[in-house]
């Protein structure tokens, strides 16, 4: 991060030391908090093409609101790393947030090929789901910039938009307002219904930002639950997958579908409970997901290698 970036990110922190009159009890813990302090990439080399993909095989990792380019998100990306080692995947989802404290372009090698270096080296593929960043569920000029900047810096085919891989059916959204929420949404979900529709393959999963059932600090998103998980459902979508708050949850299935929030990627908010959480957790984390055959389990990992929570899927009859 260079000066203007840091001082960007870090605005308000010497009034509120100045406040408070501590730096130990005000500005450490902010630095930790938004992941401003500098860190070491992963140093580790790791076999390329090493995983195994095939008509009922896929090992894939989940990423959230990764985008600081600090000490945690390098924590993070080593862990990343560390677990391609013993358990290759040739995938990772990206569930937004990629970037913060300045643009992706003047922020690419701080935030992306520094922390994945070595999975990029090891020619792992990277697939997003846009985020939102500060704006909100709303897209402002800024914002749109910034969207353009990450679909054309990593290859993304656009807002919305399918991919499959091995057994799985990917369906990546643009969960902002107009995305899904505003005077237009209708036409991504009629395109998402038609999509989902056509899959054949044996596993749905869907991957946005924002979460429809959250107990975090933004909450379940507004709009979700009357318009997009009935589509869900009715379509049979085995996982959804989000981030947007900077924790773990994994819900209760709701209509038959398994939502998980996984936005610890290098930050941490408070996360309560609801009626539909099945477990949450404050903590930095991603998942590794492997399907093999009719089972999809999803694992929940610690910067430091423990294990958060372990969910397993079986294949619905008729997929």
């Amino acid at each position: 991060m260079n000066r203007r970036e840091f001082l960007a990110a870090g605005a308000g922190l010497v009034g509120a030391a100045a406040t408070a009159g501590t730096l130990s009890g005000v500005v450490w813990p902010a630095l930790t908090r938004e992941d401003l302090l500098p860190g070491a990439p992963p140093d580790v080399r790791l076999t390329p093409d090493a995983w195994q993909t095939a008509d009922d095989r896929l090992s894939f990792a989940v990423l959230g609101d990764n985008g600081s380019g600090g000490r945690q998100a390098l924590a993070v990306a080593e862990r990343m790393a560390f677990t391609y080692q013993t358990a290759p995947y040739g995938l990772v989802a990206l569930l937004g947030d990629i970037c913060y404290y300045g643009s992706l372009r003047r922020r690419f090698d701080t935030v992306f090929r520094r922390p994945f270096g070595p999975l990029l080296d090891a020619g792992v593929g990277f697939e997003l789901a846009i985020g939102n960043h500060d704006t909100g569920l709303h897209f402002s000029d800024d914002g749109l910039s910034a969207i353009e900047a990450e679909l054309e810096l990593l290859g993304t085919p656009g807002r919305y938009y399918t991919a499959s891989h091995g057994p799985v059916d990917f369906f990546f959204l643009d969960s902002s307002i107009p995305g899904l929420y505003g005077p237009r949404a209708s036409e991504q979900l009629d395109w998402l219904g038609d999509a989902l529709a056509s899959s054949t393959n044996q596993w749905k999963v869907v991957a946005m930002h924002h979460p429809p059932y959250s107990s975090g600090q933004h909450g379940s998103t507004p709009g979700a639950q009357e318009h997009l998980v009935p589509l869900l459902s009715r379509h049979r979508v085995d996982l959804v997958l989000s981030g947007h708050d900077h924790d773990y949850e994994r819900v209760e299935p709701q209509h038959g579908v398994t939502y998980v929030v996984s936005g610890g990627g290098c930050k941490t908010t408070r996360v309560g409970r609801s009626r539909f959480t099945a477990v949450a957790e404050r903590t930095l984390q991603f998942l590794h997901v492997e399907v093999v055959d009719s089972h999809l389990t999803a694992t929940c990992v610690r910067v430091d290698g423990s294990v958060a929570d372990r969910l397993t899927l079986r294949a619905r009859e008729g997929s």
